[in-house]
């Protein structure tokens, strides 16, 4: 044992007492032990607090024996992760055979061997430990993988080993950029800037979830979100501009007081997982590429479309209808869609 790391709890139970006192004297200077005289008593101790982290079964008890004990032991969940090594002094294959079929991890023979016991609970317990922590390590990569990749893309990924590339329709793309960073980040340390990116990112990821949008990624300080990709949305360009017009809204009450810009766009992508040793779900094509070019042909604190989908979005506040000259299109006509009066006032 580690010094100062505190003792593992043994769970002895047996009803003879001699027995007892043999198993404790040897454990004595390495664990904390805790007795049960019967299967009863031992179902009863192992709910305690704290529960064991190892149980050592007399197999040989009257009206509960150790294979009906362990059996339980197993159905139960709470219980069923404890290594339990069976103390006999039935030797039989075919009893051992029963044993490990009810869920024991080892057998240990009497008449006890100090040095045997000792070396099986021990090693026990470093397997445990050893389950626990890739347990543990399985669940950080799951939470990475979620913070990654849509759960869609997660859910094939674990299913198949792969995220395999397809074509979507009627998606929309969504950007959102800040307005004035590159000067913001000129005037502050980078703890000051990575803090504010922070906040705004959270807003950013609730707004996305609220409507029903999936996060593909951030690029610099640009947030890229859509909707109706792998999980069906009713109206994917309407969730997409109400998603970005809320982000409009909050992110000025944000530190700084911030001001976005965004653009949106429906129509067809291509998605998939790039790289090997670091994962990263991406889209691709025209529709990307317009949504990224209409975001920057934005002014600050709108949203901006092309002016025939804005006729989808009727309800909403288009303060502005202009011609702009977007890479590789030639001249768009542009709609900018505010935050409705009605909606800022509440």
């Amino acid at each position: 044992m580690i010094a100062g790391e505190e003792k593992k709890l043994i769970l002895l139970v047996d009803d003879a007492p001699e027995n007892i006192q043999v198993a404790h004297a040897i454990l004595k200077s390495t664990y904390k032990t805790r007795v049960a005289t019967s299967g009863a008593k031992a179902l009863e101790q192992v709910k305690s607090v704290p529960p064991p982290d190892l149980i050592l079964l007399d197999v040989m008890m009257p009206e509960m024996d150790g294979y009906e004990v362990c059996q339980r032991l197993k159905a139960d969940p709470a219980t069923r992760d404890i290594p339990v090594i069976f103390l006999t002094g039935k030797t039989e294959a075919a009893d051992e055979t029963h044993g490990f079929e009810v869920g024991a991890v080892d057998y240990i023979h009497k008449p006890f061997s100090s040095p045997v016991m000792l070396a099986r609970v021990q090693t026990h317990l470093m397997l445990r430990e050893a389950r626990e922590q890739v347990a543990r390590e399985k669940r950080m990569v799951d939470r990475l993988l979620d913070n990654m990749l849509p759960a869609a893309a997660v859910a094939e990924l674990k299913a198949t080993g792969k995220v395999a590339p397809k074509r979507f329709e009627n998606v929309a793309v969504l950007f959102v950029d800040l307005v004035s960073f590159t000067s913001y980040c000129d005037r502050h340390t980078p703890e000051e800037v990575v803090g504010s990116l922070g906040e705004l990112f959270v807003l950013f990821e609730e707004c996305a979830k609220r409507n029903g949008l999936a996060k593909i990624k951030t690029i610099g300080d640009a947030f890229l979100a859509t909707a109706g990709l792998l999980e069906p949305v009713a109206d994917p360009l309407r969730a997409a501009v109400n998603c970005a017009l809320e982000i409009v809204e909050g992110a000025p009450k944000i530190g700084h007081g911030w001001r976005v810009r965004a653009g949106a766009h429906l129509g067809p992508v291509m998605a998939g997982i790039v790289g090997q040793e670091r994962y990263q779900f991406d889209i691709w094509g025209d529709t990307v590429n317009v949504a990224s070019r209409l975001t920057s042909a934005a002014s600050p604190g709108t949203v901006a479309v092309t002016e025939v989908l804005s006729e989808r979005l009727e309800g909403l506040a288009i303060s502005v209808c202009r011609a702009v000259e977007l890479k590789g299109k030639g001249a768009v006509s542009l709609a900018e869609i505010t935050v409705s009066p009605a909606s800022t006032s509440v």
